[in-house]
């Protein structure tokens, strides 16, 4: 055994010469609290190695040590390794919770003083009044929170490495109480701190050793050539509260299902608290799929986000340690989902639904319908037969994470798509329509405002789908078609980001014209006319129109097959042979019927400038009608001139507009006009409104000279 006193004769340290029986456990924890220095920390891991010691003062050495990380980490893990095991987790449960604080307190102050300055940035500053020199000491602040930052990083990553080494030594008939009250201290803390990759990768480590100590051991080596040198300060030391009895035969499975639970609440809280790139979410992973399947949409000399990521084998987490490159963030993708199959590995799958004969690994997300389909309360974890009452009641409140779930399958069909480059990825992945159903706030009002990653995610699965027109069409009834057009329409209208707009958008358009039934697709377009309140997604709306109109005056099916035939002796141009479903928007009565929503002025109200807010439509909707009389198919098959004279547009819309445009302009300040971009606005309605105007006389003079 270690004689600490011959150790401490070596050395004139207060660390040393107060060591008990000198003094009391309390005294001396006392003692080093104020006096522990960092060239301390080597005596004093070598005092560690008595257990006895470490057993009396481990427990309340910790908060000690953390502030002399990273000097002090051998210590802690000594403390792991020869403390008593259930007071050091719980002491360690305990410091997570204050874990990252500070940091958290920070950034909460920067919020309010942006928002302090925006409001300040109104007020008039007066002449006299003495402006207030820059404060050099924003390079100061800025240097202190990246340093609480690496502090909190650091510290997070030791009390974690603690735990790993901790929890297994502890023997009781139901160890994974006290697993589940880690658990719900390291969340908080983690959703502090994972704006570090180090404090993912921390994490993984921490699930992968904590699977290793759940799973049955393999059986020992008989024979052995090797003989291998016992190492004391690798050793751990007995539970001293460990009792004779024997672990409830169900724990094993207990703690894994705890595993799977816990990593997917990890998985959430990482895709959730990504950084924005530019505007779009953390991974962007529908605008890098877009890019790679429609690259005439790319802007020429336009830094893509798929140029901005390699393969994720050749990304590097150093020598940065932030994720503000998506490189790394793909890297720290793959292998959550590889932690995640590990945690499923070799460990009997909850239910025949988990199977999957795509990955060949008990899995339950590589299905987004099974994950749709299932509420949170099919997701908690059970404790078995031989579980305690109050233990099970506590697994209640730990079920696994939907939306975890959701974001492992949007990063393994990533990993298909993107870094794999299969176009077609295996339809064992399930249909979109169920999870955005299940993942879309119900409240339609809401719809937009989740997480940019479940939109991203519900997006990337829409996407990937609509590569087979065919087998899309035939999973829709018009009742989810109405439903899930409707729903992405809101997203297209309401999200934050313009990305995810723009790719929403995109998506409704796509399944808008490959939806064989019109007479569904018209309702839709004439419901959002009369009740939409989102004036970008009526501009949306008559774009969609638009296309409907074309495609149906088109030489082309809704199939994109050619269905055009020469009439015989009469020398005309092809027509389209095309079904009355798809004939639909060519009737001249569908369009008079949408007219009334198109071509009307809605009141400003008490002040001419409330037009400002209208001319997103009306540009679009005048647009519409100049495409509508230059365009000699569409106008003939839609009897444009005859609707003309009927309803007379010019009268009713289009020279009322221009009436307006002119108001405004004669006295801009007056009309409330605030800067020269509103300006601009008019001007371009008023030479649209001319544009039209010139194209309907131009056409009517060349009908009356024949």
């Amino acid at each position: 055994s270690l004689n600490i006193h011959n150790m401490a004769n070596d050395d004139q340290s207060i660390v040393a010469r107060a060591l008990p029986p000198a003094t009391d456990y309390i005294t001396y924890l006392m003692i080093l609290e104020y006096n522990l220095k960092k060239t301390d920390l080597p005596l004093l891991h070598r005092l560690l190695q008595d257990s006895t010691l470490t057993i009396n003062i481990g427990w309340d050495l910790i908060h000690i040590l953390l502030p002399l990380l990273p000097a002090s980490k051998q210590c802690l893990v000594d403390v792991a390794r020869l403390g008593n095991p259930r007071e050091v987790i719980l002491k360690v449960a305990e410091l997570l919770g204050k874990t990252g604080r500070s940091l958290w307190n920070d950034k909460e102050e920067d919020t309010e003083k942006e928002e302090d300055s925006d409001s300040d940035s109104d007020e008039t500053v007066s002449p006299d009044k003495q402006v207030e020199p820059h404060d050099a000491s924003g390079d100061g602040v800025k240097k202190e929170q990246h340093e609480s930052s690496y502090r909190s990083v650091i510290e997070f990553q030791a009390l974690l490495n603690m735990i790993s080494i901790v929890y297994p030594r502890i023997k009781t008939k139901h160890p994974s109480k006290f697993l589940i009250s880690a658990f719900e201290a390291i969340l908080p803390a983690y959703t502090r701190v994972t704006s570090s990759a180090l404090s993912t990768l921390a994490m993984l480590t921490l699930i992968e050793k904590l699977c290793e100590s759940a799973k049955p051991p393999l059986p020992p080596r008989e024979h052995s050539s090797v003989n291998r040198q016992f190492n004391s300060e690798q050793s751990v030391a007995p539970d001293p509260e460990g009792r004779e009895e024997t672990m409830a035969s169900a724990e094993p499975g207990v703690q894994i299902r705890l595993l799977r639970s816990f990593i997917t609440h990890v998985i959430e809280i990482y895709f959730e608290c990504l950084p924005n790139i530019d505007d779009g979410p953390g991974l962007a992973w529908t605008q890098r799929y877009l890019e790679i399947q429609y690259p005439e949409r790319v802007v020429p000399f336009h830094k893509t986000m798929q140029s901005r990521s390699t393969p994720a084998e050749h990304a590097n987490l150093r020598p940065s340690h932030t994720l503000n490159d998506l490189n790394k963030r793909d890297l720290i993708a793959q292998k959550l989902i590889v932690c995640t199959i590990f945690c499923y590995d070799d460990i009997e799958a909850n239910s025949a639904q988990q199977k999957s004969a795509l990955y060949q690994v008990k899995v339950p997300w590589t299905d987004v319908s099974w994950v749709a389909r299932h509420s949170a309360d099919d997701f908690l974890v059970t404790g078995g037969k031989e579980a305690n009452p109050a233990v099970q009641s506590t697994y209640k409140d730990f079920p696994l994470s939907r939306k975890g779930m959701l974001y492992l399958l949007g990063a393994e069909l990533a990993s298909k798509v993107l870094r794999e480059k299969i176009n077609r990825p295996p339809q064992v992945l399930g249909f979109h329509f169920e999870s955005a159903m299940a993942f879309l706030d119900p409240d339609l009002a809401a719809i937009g405002t989740e997480p940019l990653a479940v939109l991203d995610t519900i997006l990337l699965l829409s996407v990937t789908r609509l590569q087979d027109n065919s087998e899309f069409v035939a999973e829709f009834t018009d009742d989810k078609f109405y439903l899930y057009i409707q729903k992405m329409s809101l997203v297209a209208a309401n999200a934050p980001s313009s990305s995810i707009r723009h790719n929403a958008h995109l998506i409704v358009t796509k399944i808008l014209h490959a939806y064989p039934s019109k007479e569904a697709c018209l309702n839709y377009i004439q419901d959002t006319f009369e009740n939409c309140p989102y004036e970008n997604l009526l501009v949306c709306t008559v774009g969609w129109l638009k296309d409907e109109i074309l495609a149906a005056t088109a030489g082309k099916n809704a199939a994109g097959n050619q269905t055009l035939r020469l009439e015989q002796g009469r020398g005309k141009p092809y027509v389209p042979l095309k079904s009355d479903q798809e004939l639909t928007f060519a009737k001249p009565e569908t369009f008079k019927s949408l007219s009334e929503y198109l071509f009307s002025i809605d009141s400003p109200g008490e002040h001419p400038g409330g037009y400002m807010g209208q001319i997103p439509f009306y540009m679009t909707a005048l647009n519409l009608y100049y495409l509508l009389w230059v365009s000699p198919v569409v106008r003939d098959r839609l009897q444009i001139p005859a609707f003309e004279k009927k309803c007379d547009i010019q009268g009713q819309f289009i020279k009322p507009l221009k009436a307006v445009c002119q108001t405004l302009l004669d006295d801009p300040p007056m009309a409330g006009l605030r800067s020269e971009h509103e300006v601009s606005e008019v001007q371009l309605l008023e030479t649209t409104v001319d544009m039209v105007l010139a194209a309907i006389a131009k056409v009517q003079s060349e009908g009356n000279s024949t």
